[in-house]
């Protein structure tokens, strides 16, 4: 099959571009040809000031999609994300074509501007319910109501003139699906028979047999809705007896994380894959501490393919992803307490690395994430 895979990248990078960039090596792997149109939000000069525009409707981008699809003999494109550079004209573009189109739900855009339907700490769904309005008013979109008002209105005027109708979208999540769902009887938006769930694929850089330390990894974007904030209070919380903790990752509260951490925690940036995973096998657990419901907890099921524990706030799809016990404990979101409790229970529990890491590999096994998608693929109609 010859497939034409679009993403734009945000400015910092994160598990979107990880899962992009999984999904074309597996499609390589199985033989298919894969043509990738990329591009990325962190512009200057002239592309900086004719951002907005491009948001809204980007005609260079549908010119390249039409163009790869009639030269390389394209018979389905799969979007990941459009915002802000891409814009949803490349869906435009592909479905005039007359090309099966796919597009990736990463996050909840389609309704929520912010997209992680979280404001000021916590859940909020109030532009589903209410209208995109709210996120202008509040400032949802990188605090700014500009650019909050920009992010509304694109997708406020795609939903308009049904740019989604016909388009095959893939959540990757039961619980995305079951929210996407609800917000779509409220703000029809998409067809939901052409609603899929499909997991992010998962792979490991395998570390082999590694001692585990008595540590906890933290990884992932240091932002508020990660639940960073929390991480760094419970480890106050718990003293001069707390564990290590590793904190992977880098972003906007890095400074603040840095100036109020307490000794036993350690900032050691972005890691490589192999990097990450070997830090992830050499902890007692992983914490995933995240504020919103997430899109895949991408975080936790890399920590359970490698047999590793998760303590997960209890919301969402990363509460989803622990069975209390067995890989895992919850904690209640934002509560440090709750979490330096769930540090202390570890030393109570015992967790069967082998059971872990089994179960794990039939719930995210490679070959079942590819099958799975292959049977999309075909449903939305590709058939080269």
């Amino acid at each position: 099959m010859n497939i034409l895979l679009v993403h734009c990248h945000y400015r910092l990078a994160g598990g979107e571009d990880a899962v992009f960039e999984d999904e074309r090596r597996m499609l390589e792997r199985h033989g298919h040809t894969v043509t990738v149109l990329e591009s990325t939000n962190d512009v200057s000069g002239v592309s900086k000031a004719l951002l907005p525009l491009a948001a809204l409707y980007n005609p260079a981008a549908a010119a390249q999609v039409r163009r790869l699809i009639r030269e390389r003999d394209i018979h389905l494109v799969h979007v990941h994300n459009t915002l802000l550079r891409l814009s949803p004209a490349v869906l435009c573009a592909a479905k005039a074509a007359g090309v099966p189109v796919v597009q990736t739900l990463h996050n909840f855009r389609l309704f929520c501007p912010n997209g992680v339907l979280l404001r000021q700490g916590r859940v909020c769904e109030d532009c589903p319910r209410q209208g995109a309005a709210c996120a202008v008013r509040h400032a949802c979109y990188r605090d700014s109501q500009p650019l909050s008002a920009l992010v509304a209105a694109v997708y406020g005027l795609h939903r308009a003139a049904g740019t989604f109708r016909g388009v095959t979208l893939l959540t990757p999540t039961e619980f995305d699906r079951r929210k996407l769902v609800e917000f779509n009887r409220l703000c029809p938006t998409f067809d939901e028979d052409r609603l899929f769930v499909k997991p992010n694929p998962v792979t490991i850089a395998d570390p082999g047999e590694v001692p585990v330390k008595n540590q906890l990894l933290y990884a992932g974007r240091l932002e508020e809705l990660k639940g960073l904030r929390t991480v760094l209070e419970a480890w106050k919380l718990l003293g001069d007896d707390a564990p290590r903790l590793v904190v992977a990752g880098s972003g906007p509260l890095e400074g603040w994380a840095r100036d109020n951490a307490t000794p036993q925690v350690e900032f050691v940036g972005r890691l490589t894959r192999a990097g990450l995973h070997h830090a992830m096998a050499e902890s007692q657990a992983v914490v995933a501490a995240s504020l919103c419901y997430e899109s895949f907890a991408l975080v936790p099921a890399e920590a359970h393919a490698l047999g590793v524990p998760v303590l997960a706030s209890d919301l969402g799809n990363v509460g989803d992803a622990v069975t209390e016990g067995f890989n895992g404990l919850h904690f209640a979101p934002g509560d440090a307490a709750a979490l330096a409790q769930a540090v202390r229970r570890l030393d109570t529990v015992r967790f069967d690395r082998t059971a872990i890491r089994a179960e794990a590999a039939i719930r995210i096994s490679p070959e079942e994430n590819y099958q799975t998608l292959m049977q999309i693929y075909r449903a939305a109609g590709a058939n080269p």
